[in-house]
């Protein structure tokens, strides 16, 4: 592939994983609510997932560009209308979307167990591997469809997808917003509020008591 055609899969690359998505979510919401220390956790778990999904969708698109590529354009042309739609139903995508509140329960607080989540998060659905598989054939053809190409594509994606993690976990802030639960005292002032009860209902009472 041209020099061209490399910084425009590098730029499709970060674009997408910058997309809103669940995995994303995850792992920005992990960065925000642990710290920094678990934030580079989430970093390899997210990368070697995604690249593992990445790697998946390549060996059918490779096989299809090596054996049928006569069948390339076709599938081109329906991946392109499917990455568009991919897009808008990302940014509507209401498990991506909303703030986060401070008290959210993470799934996992041990940091061998958040790689391992976030590690598989992208591998749990079909979402990221046809995704992936639709954005390689606008760079698989059958003159690129070699096993160099294919390894320097594995590479490429996985060196910008630790590009764009990167940023996932040092500006979560950015991926998620916090809703902050609000505390509000019984009054303005913070004291506890007097409750008055009417003279005649106690008088009541008390003639109920002693009847």
């Amino acid at each position: 592939m041209t020099l061209d055609l490399w910084f425009a899969f590098v730029a499709t690359t970060i674009f997408f994983v910058l997309l809103p998505s669940p995995v994303k979510r995850l792992a920005a919401t992990f960065s925000l609510q642990r710290g920094r220390v678990i934030a580079f956790v989430t970093v390899p778990g997210l990368v070697l997932g995604l690249s593992a999904a990445f790697a998946i969708g390549l060996v059918p698109m490779f096989l299809v560009a090596f054996y049928l590529p006569a069948a390339m354009d076709t599938l081109s042309w329906a991946a392109v209308a499917y990455l568009m739609l991919y897009v808008l139903w990302s940014f509507q995508d209401p498990r991506a979307k909303g703030p986060v509140a401070d008290n959210d329960n993470l799934p996992e607080r041990r940091a061998v167990r958040i790689f391992s989540h976030v590690l598989n998060a992208p591998l749990a659905s079909a979402r990221y591997v046809v995704a992936l598989a639709a954005l390689q054939t606008q760079f698989l053809t059958q003159s690129t469809a070699t096993l160099l190409t294919a390894a320097e594509l594995f590479i490429v994606f996985l060196a910008a997808t630790l590009a764009a993690a990167l940023f996932i976990a040092l500006a979560p802030s950015l991926s998620v917003r916090r809703r902050r639960i609000r505390r509000t005292s019984p009054t303005g002032s913070g004291k506890s509020r007097q409750v008055f009860i009417a003279r005649r209902a106690v008088t009541a009472g008390y003639r109920r008591i002693a009847a």
